[in-house]
């Protein structure tokens, strides 16, 4: 859709001399954009060009502002030249309810003449990530199956002709297209596309509380094996997915194709928000979140799938993508061992199986009564964002680690904190050295600091000051033991050392390249190779580690063409839903780790005020996001913006003072939560061992699998929600209700929604 606006006009301010009074119009080619009902939930890109006659180097500038309830949301500003066209990208966040409004500014009052203005808006498209596939079509003639009778409302039909398989209601009415699996990926160096919707029956097993249907799909790669439970008196069929592969197969893509049939869907995406019909795309992905396909009267529900590796939804074909394994959802690289070359990566997303391995998924299917589903929230006691700064060790002084942490390097105690980190109750997981054995010296970077980089067993008062923060929640974890490539000896001990004084569960990778230097201990390097003398994931395990960083996104750079006015997240979360970037990963190889990402350093420099400014953070908190930064606090270096020299002495920024304090006062709203890698993960963690199903009357039951207790899981919902014979608490949230609550190893809530009215 195109809308060409075209204006001829002639205008000219200029100066008089003589004493007379100066024609003093400041704005030239004003328009205005207004709110569209056709641009909801569509971002555009705008267009401007026009002729401008002008002195060289004017002070003028063309300016596109976004205003909503008279409210300015965006502001930017383009240099005036003779021959002038720019774009600009409006998201839909920005324009829905507002109005775009462009004009020359003319601050002073030079002559300035702009003649054939021209603008054009257009729709953006954005990248699709999900396969061009062919829908199966629909089998002449379905069976029901008698050894599901009286089994629940909902049920399966099967073709013996077409060996096919679909979903239907307790009444035979179809609600799919057959069920089908498909494999994308490599095999022999050759692309491969296959895709089967055809499964043979292959038996039954009752009980008295269930029945069991098992079903067999074969291609020329791979053999799976499906097994579909009905339980009586539950809405819920739970499926289970065995993919046994027959040859060696690199996969970008297995999955489980779910086309439906009709019905309205309730989307719940990653960023917590139910997505309203004035707001739809034509592609989701879901990650572990979820949807609700309204059907007559009846609703079916999936949520919560902890067993898939994601879920993504074609909106136009009414497909739904039930990912085994998805290249996307476990972002790797891996830098070889070459003393002769740099920065050379190989991306190493893909899982790489060999034959008779398989990959195992599981998924729960109910069709309840309608309700509005109790969403779970990334974060925890009813908070609706997190912010977590994550410190990298490099070149850093116990006088700069005091400055950014306590305020100032004459600040030796944490409790007499007068600016930085602790002073604001803003915790940091921050990663250290373990030992300097080649004497690294911060002098290489800063004259005024010309003693050793700061490490645990060089510096008592840096491993001090260190249980000081310890004591203040702070993360204390390695950026790999040394600057350079540790020993076997050493990297055992270091860890050893960390469980016993620290325990943290977190992990920084540091310095990682090419070269035998490079910390080879890296997962990105040989941490990962079980044939390495570097093989990490042994001592891990043995001293705790479970959460180590990738740094796959700051590498590949998938979202760096996506981002807006210099919003803190990458992607701009309000761009598309489209993006394949899951909360929290598992590398297929190491499942025992729970990864997390950072996509960019932070720096602010002098512009924190700018960058961290209140409307950049409030965004995190509309998204509900976790931002994750990657930060040098300490580095001996000012450029990194986070202290100063003050008479000779380092002290927090006054604006990273100013930073901090928007951020505490965001916590103190309930908004912002200021975390650590450590909890964070622990709580995703947690999440992925809960159970989370329905009743008859779609109240949702969830059940703690944990062996510790749950603290302060929250729910939100468009409906109010409440929870019998047991404490919890309250809040609102842009309309929709939040609780929060503790639930107890093996103890199970009942979630009852008090009124099914939506909220507008």
């Amino acid at each position: 859709m195109k809308m060409p606006r075209i204006f001829a006009f002639f205008a000219t301010v200029m100066m008089l001399s003589f004493g007379r009074v100066a024609a003093q119009e400041m704005y030239l080619g004003k328009f205005d954009i207004e709110d569209n009902p056709s641009f909801h939930g569509k971002t555009m890109e705008l267009s401007v060009s026009f002729r401008a006659v002008c002195n060289e180097n004017t002070a003028a500038k063309y300016v596109v502002t976004a205003t909503k309830g008279g409210n300015s949301t965006s502001w930017r500003s383009f240099p005036v030249v003779p021959d002038f066209s720019m774009k600009f990208v409006i998201p839909c966040d920005i324009f829905e309810g507002g109005v775009v409004k462009c004009y020359a500014y003319n601050p002073k009052l030079e002559m300035l003449t702009i003649d054939s203005l021209t603008y054009d808006v257009d729709f953006v498209e954005f990248p699709s990530f999900v396969p061009d596939v062919g829908l199966p079509r629909y089998p002449f003639v379905m069976e029901y199956l008698p050894e599901l009778d009286n089994i629940g409302d909902l049920k399966i039909l099967f073709s013996k002709k077409e060996k096919s398989i679909v979903f239907s209601d307790v009444k035979n009415n179809i609600l799919t297209r057959p069920l089908t699996m498909l494999l994308l990926g490599y095999c022999d160096g050759q692309y491969i596309e296959n895709q089967s919707s055809e499964w043979k029956k292959k038996s039954f097993e009752k009980s008295d509380d269930l029945i069991s249907a098992f079903f067999e799909n074969e291609n020329e790669f791979a053999s799976t094996r499906m097994k579909m439970t009905f339980f009586k008196g539950s809405p819920d069929v739970r499926v289970e997915l065995k993919t046994e592969f027959k040859k060696d197969v690199k996969i970008e893509r297995l999955a489980m194709m779910l086309p439906f049939r009709n019905g309205e869907f309730e989307l719940y995406d990653d960023y917590m928000r139910v997505v309203r019909d004035s707001l739809r795309k034509d592609e989701y992905y879901l990650d572990k979140e979820g949807f609700s396909l309204k059907i007559n009267e009846k609703q079916l529900n999936l949520y919560h799938p902890e067993k898939l590796s994601s879920m993504q939804l074609d909106l136009k074909k009414k497909l739904l993508f039930l990912n085994l394994d998805y290249e996307k959802d476990h972002p790797f690289v891996h830098f070889p061992f070459d003393d002769d070359t740099s920065d050379y990566f190989a991306d190493k997303s893909m899982r790489e199986v060999e034959k008779g391995d398989a990959v195992k998924a599981s998924f729960i299917l109910s069709m309840t009564q309608t309700v509005d589903l109790p969403r779970i929230m990334p974060v925890w006691d009813g908070y609706e964002s997190a912010v977590i700064f994550t410190e990298h060790a490099d070149w850093t002084d116990i006088r700069t680690h005091r400055a950014v942490c306590f305020g100032s390097e004459d600040v030796s105690c944490a409790d007499s904190a007068v600016g930085g980190f602790v002073y604001y109750g803003i915790p940091v997981t921050k990663s250290v050295f373990y030992c300097n054995p080649d004497s690294v010296r911060n002098i290489v970077k800063n004259s005024e600091f010309p003693g050793l980089h700061s490490t645990i067993t060089t510096d008592s008062l840096f491993f001090d000051f260190l249980k000081q923060l310890k004591d203040k929640g702070f993360d204390i974890c390695l950026h790999t033991p040394e600057q350079y490539t540790t020993t076997a000896s050493n990297l055992s001990e270091a860890l050893g050392f960390m469980k016993e004084n620290f325990g943290s569960p977190s992990w920084i990778d540091h310095g990682y390249n090419n070269s035998s230097e490079h910390n080879r201990e890296n997962i990105v390097c040989d941490g990962l190779d079980k044939s390495s003398p570097y093989y990490i994931c042994d001592l891990w395990r043995e001293n705790g580690v479970k959460y180590p960083w990738n740094a796959a996104y700051e590498e590949l750079k998938p979202f760096d063409n996506y981002l807006f006015d210099n919003c803190l997240q990458r992607p701009y979360p309000f761009f598309s839903d489209a993006f394949p970037k899951p909360r929290v990963m598992r590398l297929p190889d190491e499942p025992d780790f729970l990864l997390w990402s950072t996509e960019y350093t932070t720096e602010p420099g002098d512009s924190w005020s700018y960058f961290y400014n209140t409307e950049r953070l409030m965004k995190v908190v509309e998204s509900r996001s976790v931002l994750i930064l990657h930060t040098y606090p300490a580095w001996v270096e000012t450029f990194r913006g986070f202290w100063d020299m003050e008479d000779g002495k380092a002290v927090a920024k006054p604006d990273f003072n100013q930073a901090l304090e928007r951020i505490a006062r965001l916590r103190d709203e309930k908004l912002m939560l200021p975390t650590t890698i450590d909890k964070y993960m622990s709580y995703q963690e947690q999440l992925q061992n809960i159970d989370y199903h329905y009743d008859n009357d779609g109240n949702v039951v969830l059940k703690n699998n944990n062996p510790n207790a749950l603290k302060g899981l929250s729910l939100i919902s468009k409906s109010e929600m409440r929870i019998e014979d047991k404490k919890y608490e309250t809040r609102i949230s842009k309309g929709e209700y939040v609780i929060f609550f503790d639930l107890d190893p093996d103890e199970e809530a009942v979630i009852r929604v008090e009124s099914r009215d939506k909220v507008k």
